[in-house]
């Protein structure tokens, strides 16, 4: 009997915690504000699991208290719009709390510092191009990478979307563009479905003084028999006016 007592109060206590945990949990994600998932921040990102988090333990944690749980809840509330508060006042504080866009390609050319700095692969970059519909990144006038983590792609005007019915012309096919070489590694088996060899590829780069595929970060070859090539350790003078 003590022992259905006990298992009794504990899903009762349980219960109660759990429901005023989620009540508490609502109230104060309505404080801070709405915010689209895509629009978050990392700082942002970490404070709502941090408040989630909590709220789960305070609904199972019997060694956690409702005041200790509920005061580290508004805490974590309190912060990030102390944080908001003082970025609406000051540049300098946003610059320091949100950060700013990074360049990731200019004029077509990949920063490969700044790819280095946000630790994105050759390959996360042209997924995320992809997913703007850009396939070739000889296309791209600038490529940013958000305070939300997002990337923002802006292709040069030539390659700028035109409806046909107001081009009145017809429009040339264009397939994928095949990356020919990544991080100065060839990718045979792409120079085989495009049916081209090393040896022209090495000649290529040398007609462009290139004397080693190891000084190459990307190379592309698109439908209309253009090469792209980007060099390691050549980033141009970054034009940045996103501080």
């Amino acid at each position: 009997m003590i022992l259905i007592n006990k298992i009794l109060f504990d899903i009762g206590s349980i219960s109660i915690k759990s429901i005023v945990a989620a009540l508490v949990l609502f109230i104060l994600t309505r404080i801070m504000g709405k915010k689209q998932i895509s629009q978050l921040t990392f700082f942002d990102y970490v404070v709502g699991i941090s408040i989630g988090s909590i709220a789960a333990s305070l609904s199972v944690d019997q060694r956690i208290s409702f005041i200790d749980g509920i005061t580290s809840m508004m805490i974590w509330t309190l912060v990030p719009l102390v944080f908001s508060y003082l970025s609406a006042k000051s540049i300098k504080t946003r610059r320091l709390l949100d950060g700013t866009p990074t360049i990731l390609i200019q004029n077509g050319k990949i920063i490969e510092k700044n790819l280095t700095k946000t630790k994105l692969t050759i390959n996360d970059l042209l997924e995320e191009l992809r997913v703007k519909d850009v396939f070739n990144i000889a296309d791209v006038e600038f490529a940013l990478l958000e305070t939300n983590g997002k990337i923002s792609v802006l292709k040069k005007s030539s390659n700028q979307t035109t409806a046909n019915s107001d081009l009145k012309a017809p429009v040339d096919h264009q397939g994928l563009c095949a990356n020919v070489i990544i991080d100065g590694k060839i990718m045979k088996n792409n120079l085989k479905l495009l049916e081209i060899n090393e040896i022209w590829l090495l000649n290529e780069l040398k007609k462009n003084n290139i004397l080693s595929v190891k000084n190459v970060l990307l190379a592309c070859y698109d439908t209309s028999g253009f090469l792209h090539i980007d060099i390691k350790n050549n980033d141009p003078q970054v034009f940045n006016v996103l501080q």
